[in-house]
């Protein structure tokens, strides 16, 4: 096999170029690439997040029922204890150190009280005070973040010399709900305060047989060797969000009731199992529908149901989460880096692109799309449920989608250009080249415009077949017919390979003159080309003779005729000794350039 020579000139490589793409392999790589991108363009300005949170929250809430978590108990002030049991408005402060004592009698490891006590709830306070400072597993509350829908408040001042407070700030999305717990919450304070869960779940893990406590040489929060990864400004669906401070995406249990529940009425008169609240976190909290912080979240909820939480129960969850964490292996939410989920985007379209464009049959066509979109929707789904990795599953449908209608657009555009090019070189067929004359003959008699038509022939064809083979001819034949392509500027030129080794160039209102110039373009750029032809008896490379001719439509010639005068062109040129151009007209037989 003889090595063709590369192009020379920037338009050969923009057409060399031009041609890979039109090859349904580069076309599917092209356009998926451009899909990809423009999906990944719209996410990185946040067009994708409400659509990406809402799929999240979906695939959160239909997750497998998970049991509720044994090591957590919530003592919840309800309704029915603020207006039938204790017949006030709100709890006072004696009520508040009866109720931590009967919790403290049963021995629990750790109290969260969920409640603010920076100022006095007469009658008791004093009383409260004295429970505090006698109860040093007890951790009380108090908020940090000032914003412009309520302002910090400050904790016990018992509990807050005594090292025992933690903040109450909870996170909540632009859209009202919550998918983060505050880890360590963002101030300008040089005291750094964890949050009621985590605080309560250092804790309870301190209070192991081996105390775990967090690595203090670890960039990252890590406990037990295990690291808790925090959310970024750009973490899943999540673009240019507030990550301040230290904050991790929760994995709510999917449970009507994650943890076990007293009411205030049932510790206080002691209706409760005496075991249990042993050796477990306690957390007290108001879960007055009428009184409490009550949050928009992703659990699971019936038909009928609004799914909300409690604050209390919000905090439960993360010590929940990071406890199970750490103990039991329960996976956490957690993401891929940007450039991982993007690159899984990407081949997701490119996968995409390729098997639509590889669809043959119409049934493979009309379910693939479905199909492959059902596998991407089941993947994430199990990819969140069993390993808590949330994938980007809306970039990776949208990308997919458009990536296949595009494939699938090219491919009917392909078969009609089936019909109308030639497969080998990708210029007009002859049945294009017949059509094309009748129609632009009948334009140009209109308008009264010269029409010239070239037609060429590559010299000794069937030697360079038989010397080189017919793979090689058969590159010979598309680098003659780059040769002209590139030779010729104008627009509304066709193109076309004639038969065999012919082709023909139909110039619509070009003057005989400018038809002449282009013929001898197409013969210099075959001479820069220098495709070697040992067994040619005009040259030592590849050549073409090539016939022209052009005038203005008359209606007493018939169309047939302007093929007819060029092709007496083309057998003078050949007459002549080929690697020639020759002009023929009907008062210029064998005129010789």
């Amino acid at each position: 096999m003889v090595p063709l020579v590369k192009t020379d000139t920037i338009r050969d490589v923009w057409s060399t170029l031009w041609q890979n793409l039109r090859n349904p392999r580069g076309f599917v790589i092209l356009t998926s690439v451009i899909a990809a991108s423009s999906i990944l363009a719209i996410r990185s300005l946040g067009g994708l997040q409400p659509l990406e949170l809402r799929v999240f929250d979906k695939m959160m809430a239909l997750r497998p029922l998970e049991p509720s978590d044994p090591r957590l108990v919530i003592v919840g002030i309800t309704d029915a204890d603020i207006d039938n049991y204790l017949d006030a408005a709100t709890i006072n402060d004696q009520t508040m150190a009866d109720l931590i004592r009967t919790v403290r009698s049963h021995q629990p490891r750790v109290i969260g009280l969920d409640f603010y006590r920076n100022l006095p709830n007469e009658p008791g306070t004093k009383d409260l005070e004295k429970v505090f400072e006698e109860t040093p597993n007890l951790i009380g509350i108090e908020k940090v973040i000032e914003h412009e829908n309520g302002h910090a408040i400050p904790g016990n001042h018992v509990l807050k010399t005594a090292g025992q407070l933690a903040a109450s700030d909870i996170v909540v999305d632009r859209d009202g709900r919550v998918r983060r717990g505050l880890l360590f919450p963002s101030t300008n304070s040089p005291d750094v305060l964890e949050g009621l869960g985590l605080r309560l779940a250092l804790d309870y893990l301190g209070g192991e047989k081996i105390p775990i406590t967090p690595e203090p040489d670890s960039s990252v929060l890590t406990l037990n060797q295990a690291p808790l990864l925090p959310v970024e400004r750009h973490t899943g669906g999540y673009v240019d969000v507030d990550a301040g401070g230290y904050q991790l995406l929760l994995n709510l249990r999917q449970h009507k009731q994650a943890f076990d529940v007293v009411s205030l009425k049932q510790v206080l008169e002691n209706q409760f199992p005496p075991e249990m609240m042993r050796d477990r976190i306690v957390l007290i909290g108001n879960m007055a529908l009428s009184d409490a912080d009550i949050f928009y979240t992703a659990s699971r909820y019936e038909k009928n149901e609004v799914p909300i939480q409690f604050g209390v129960e919000i905090h439960g969850e993360i010590a929940s989460q990071i406890i199970s964490y750490i103990l039991d292996g329960r996976a956490l939410i957690h993401t891929w880096p940007t450039w991982l989920e993007s690159a899984l985007i990407l081949g997701i379209a490119i996968g995409g692109g390729y098997l639509t464009q590889r669809a043959t049959k119409f049934m493979q066509r009309l379910t693939f799309i479905p199909g492959a979109s059902l596998l991407v929707l089941v993947g994430s789904y199990g990819t969140l449920s069993w390993t808590g990795l949330w994938l980007p599953v809306v970039p990776m449908l949208l990308g997919l989608w458009l990536a296949s209608g595009l494939a699938g657009a090219h491919r009917i555009n392909q078969l009609q250009m089936l019909s109308a090019n030639d497969k080998l070189t990708g210029l007009a067929n002859r049945r294009t080249f017949d059509e094309s004359l009748q129609q632009r003959w009948f334009k140009a008699l209109k308008a009264q415009h010269p029409l010239t038509l070239i037609i060429g022939d590559v010299d000794h064809f069937k030697k360079y077949n038989d010397t080189y083979g017919h793979p090689q001819g058969d590159e010979c034949l598309k680098r003659v017919a780059q040769a002209i392509r590139t030779s010729v500027k104008s627009k509304d030129a066709l193109i076309a390979r004639y038969g065999g080794e012919e082709f023909v160039l139909l110039l619509p209102n070009k003057s005989v003159e400018e038809g002449i110039a282009i013929a001898q373009a197409i013969l210099a750029k075959l001479d820069t080309y220098a495709l070697p032809h040992d067994t040619s008896d005009t040259a030592d490379h590849v050549t073409m003779s090539l016939g022209i001719t052009s005038l203005i439509p008359k209606l007493e010639i018939p169309p047939s005729a302007l093929v007819e005068m060029a092709d007496l062109g083309l057998y003078a040129a050949k007459k002549s000794g080929r690697n020639q151009v020759r002009l023929h007209q009907l008062d210029t037989l064998d005129k010789i350039l």
